[in-house]
């Protein structure tokens, strides 16, 4: 740390020469003692050790001084640095003078000659000694200021997470009660027909009834289910279990799971994912992010179609992509999936309902494990859903 500095201003030699050495036998040397002739030497040599970033806790000036007198001298420092101890050294300043340069400069002492030695040096340590404290109750203010600062800038960025917090939910809490409707509607409609109906209708008809009830109740069961794990994630009762896991056998239990849903469009579900492919992930949000991932790609892929399912390694992370050859989606509406403030879906090519809510889900599991999520797409050319995931180690 470099030495503070002392700076006297005198136009008499002999009296710098004199201050200088009582001053540096006086404070042992611990610091620095500047000396000028006049006040544009004076205030050149200030100006040189600021910027230096050097500090300059105490000066002492003259009165009587050819040019300009000491306390406007002082005046001048003081505009410069409120901070340093200004001190009047002279046997003739008029209480015009010294009150000038109390106003206008914040002068800590004034001190006669001749001088005492040990009273200058007193009043020199107990002037750096009061710098020194407001230069610490300074330091301490600005850090209760930057940490009030601090402290509101967390408490409006925490109000602002609460409100759109609130205001997701709300959202969300409105997709599922429409959406749910919905399936309930036709359920109780088609069970209605039958309760009140049946030896009306021929087997034909009461097998695609049954149908109709089959598909519905999958939809809801499948709403549901991302329901419940979107909120234990709110929670904080989801809980994310990083471990070594296998995408390609990951892919493989899901093309099994979902592979009569695809045989019923004749689309065909393929896993290119490379054996020994292995991430770093919570094994359970992966599984859900691949489910949601393959069955929106049955559902938005026309008959005889197929869907894909790769994986590249780059760098630290692997990009997992599901494509497929089904509909695509419009450049407008790319930026709207993976969004809970926006209400948006499409029905699939059998008609098949959906809420987005997957796609929700989807994109807060792949956050929460490290990755990042996206779409590409073109109109009626297919889609590709990317997803990356850290590298095991």
């Amino acid at each position: 740390m470099s030495k503070q500095v002392i700076l006297c201003v005198d136009d008499e030699v002999i009296v710098l020469d004199a201050l200088k050495e009582q001053i540096q036998q006086g404070m042992q040397d611990e610091y620095l003692v500047e000396v000028a002739e006049g006040a544009e030497e004076a205030l050149e040599i200030f100006n040189e050790l600021i910027e230096e970033g050097l500090e300059v806790p105490l000066i002492i000036a003259d009165f009587i001084m050819p040019g300009m007198k000491g306390d406007a001298l002082l005046q001048k420092f003081h505009e410069y640095n409120a901070s340093s101890k200004k001190i009047l050294l002279t046997g003739q300043a008029s209480i015009e003078g010294i009150g000038n340069a109390i106003n206008k400069a914040d002068l800590y002492r004034f001190i006669s000659k001749p001088w005492e030695k040990e009273d200058l040096i007193l009043t020199l340590k107990e002037a750096l000694k009061s710098y020194d404290q407001e230069k610490t109750i300074f330091s301490q203010n600005e850090e209760l200021r930057e940490l009030n600062a601090n402290l509101e800038k967390k408490v409006d960025q925490r109000t602002r997470e609460l409100k759109e917090l609130n205001a997701t939910k709300d959202k969300f809490f409105s997709i599922i009660a429409h959406d749910l409707k919905n399936p309930f509607n036709t359920l109780m409609g088609f069970t209605e027909l039958l309760l009140g109906n049946l030896d009306d209708y021929s087997t034909e008809k009461i097998h695609e009834f049954i149908g109709i009830l089959h598909e519905t109740s999958r939809t809801s069961y499948a709403l549901l289910e991302n329901l419940l794990e979107w909120s234990r994630s709110q929670t904080g009762n989801l809980l994310l279990e990083p471990e070594t896991i296998s995408l390609s056998m990951l892919v493989k239990e899901n093309i099994l799971l979902l592979n009569n849903n695809a045989a019923r469009k004749g689309v065909q579900l393929i896993n290119n994912v490379p054996e020994g492919t292995f991430a770093y992930a919570d094994i359970n949000m992966t599984k859900t992010v691949i489910r949601n991932l393959i069955s929106n790609a049955i559902k938005y892929t026309e008959e005889e179609g197929s869907i894909s399912c790769t994986a590249t390694k780059s760098g630290d992370m692997i990009e997992v992509g599901i494509s497929d050859t089904g509909i695509g989606i419009k450049p407008e509406n790319l930026q709207k999936l993976f969004r809970i403030d926006v209400n948006f879906s499409t029905r699939g090519t059998a008609d098949e309902g959906g809420t987005g809510l997957g796609l929700i889900l989807c994109r807060e599991f792949i956050l929460k494990n490290g990755g990042d999520i996206w779409a590409e797409s073109e109109l009626g050319k297919g889609s590709t859903f990317k997803f990356t995931l850290p590298v095991s180690s």
